[in-house]
């Protein structure tokens, strides 16, 4: 339920993230188009002129001209087909333009081609306009449109009024490159997101196959230890779990988090080094079988030696019997000189001995729990820790890892830990 959990996060965080970055394209588009539509679009001014038809460049802006394509005569008069041709040589666009042609009177239009026509014959007047692919006269470009006249007399027209307005060009554009930037800087950062986006999932896959294959060395581990002291099954995974809040509690990274709980999971590795006959044994211990008791610490240390990549856990199986007074073993090392994860799990470890049933002692409760370690404090436990387990026992927290742990502490000897039971927040799933 957590791992669909965290997949449904996934995917709905991506697909924020993917509608952020498409509403930023999208204002940077909008942006650049209504910044193209202004600067195309910036009206100077009117222009007005009375184009002599002859062809000749009376304007500097301007000029016009037509041609008779054929002309014959019939019983009403005459019918011409005029072709008119105006052509802007100027530097700027002409825009929304229209066309005037005074026309004899009586004339009759039959037909009209590439412009839009409107007749005011009764002041003698044909207006013509630009359809929807010939608004504009560009610089240096001509626009051409076509009329059939049928006319009492043979016509030839010698004006037209032209009407247009005239688009600014060659304006300095500031804010079309700095979008234009702006789209750049998004692609890259579009790109980059998306393959980091890929190489942190690969990175995260990468790193449960390592927890994957951490965890299967040290469910060997703990299946030997289990096997030799049923009466401890699930006594690693609850140091582990305590030592884990102790460490979220004191502030520690999460990497820190991580690797305390993973020492704590294999703090007593070496006891597969004990004869069961000196595990088990339910009466008052001899030195010697006392001193094989403690060697279990050395045997640890020696066992995880070769497991260098994760940090401390070698040292936690090897001091995490050493007392903070200087009087613990292997080595009577003192306060500070003590590691510190060997200092968590020390006083992890205790409790769960002292909350736990041995084949040799009922557990106490919690208050003879509570002080014990109190008056441990100092002595045998790192006084700063002492508070954080003090703390734990008495807001419940250990309850809840017993609670989480109750169903294998006299289940049949196949404990073993998962991704799962790796508290999450240390793990980042």
């Amino acid at each position: 339920m957590r791992s669909y959990g965290y997949e449904y996060m996934n995917v709905e965080k991506s697909l924020n993230t993917l509608m952020m970055f498409m509403a930023v394209l999208m204002m940077l588009l909008t942006g650049y188009l209504v910044n193209k539509y202004a600067l195309d679009n910036n009206v100077s001014s009117e222009y007005k002129s009375d184009l002599n038809l002859n062809g000749a460049r009376l304007s500097d802006k301007i000029y016009a001209s037509y041609e008779k394509k054929r002309e014959h005569r019939t019983p009403s008069g005459y019918d011409a087909e005029f072709e008119f041709l105006i052509t802007n040589i100027g530097d700027n666009r002409i825009s929304n333009w229209k066309a005037n042609l005074m026309v004899p009177e009586g004339t009759v239009v039959k037909n009209s081609w590439d412009a839009a026509l409107n007749q005011h014959l009764d002041r003698n007047e044909l207006i013509f306009a630009p359809e929807y692919y010939n608004i504009d006269i560009n610089s240096y470009e001509a626009t051409s449109f076509r009329v059939l006249l049928n006319t009492i007399e043979p016509f030839e027209p010698d004006s037209i009024n032209f009407v247009g307005y005239e688009i600014l060009s060659g304006q300095k554009d500031f804010i079309g490159p700095i979008i234009m930037v702006a789209i750049g800087i998004w692609l890259v950062a579009f790109v980059g997101y998306w393959v980091t986006r890929v190489n942190v999932r690969n990175y995260k896959e990468r790193q449960q196959n390592d927890v994957k294959i951490i965890l299967q060395s040290m469910n060997t581990f703990i299946s030997f230890i289990d096997a030799k002291d049923p009466y401890t099954r699930g006594h690693s995974k609850r140091v582990a779990m305590y030592a884990a809040e102790i460490a979220k509690r004191m502030g520690l990274s999460g990497d820190e988090v991580q690797n305390i709980y993973y020492a704590g999971l294999l703090h007593d590795a070496g006891k597969i080094s004990i004869p069961d006959a000196v595990l088990n044994k339910p009466g008052k211990l001899t030195d010697e079988e006392r001193k094989l008791i403690q060697n279990h610490t050395i045997a640890g240390g020696k066992m995880l030696k070769q497991m260098s990549s994760i940090r401390g856990i070698r040292e936690t199986a090897l001091y995490h019997h050493e007392r903070y007074d200087g009087t613990g073993y292997p080595e009577g090392l003192r306060g500070e000189a003590i590691p510190l994860y060997a200092r968590i799990v020390g006083v992890a470890d205790s409790y769960d001995a002292m909350s736990s049933n041995r084949v040799y002692r009922r557990h106490l409760n919690k208050d003879e729990i509570i002080e014990e370690i109190q008056n441990g404090s100092g002595t045998q436990f790192d006084p700063d820790l002492v508070k954080y387990m003090v703390d734990m026992i008495n807001d419940g927290y250990v309850n809840v890892v017993k609670m989480e742990t109750a169903d294998n502490d006299n289940g049949p000897n196949s404990f073993h830990i998962t991704e799962s039971d790796i508290p999450g927040v240390y793990m980042g799933i």
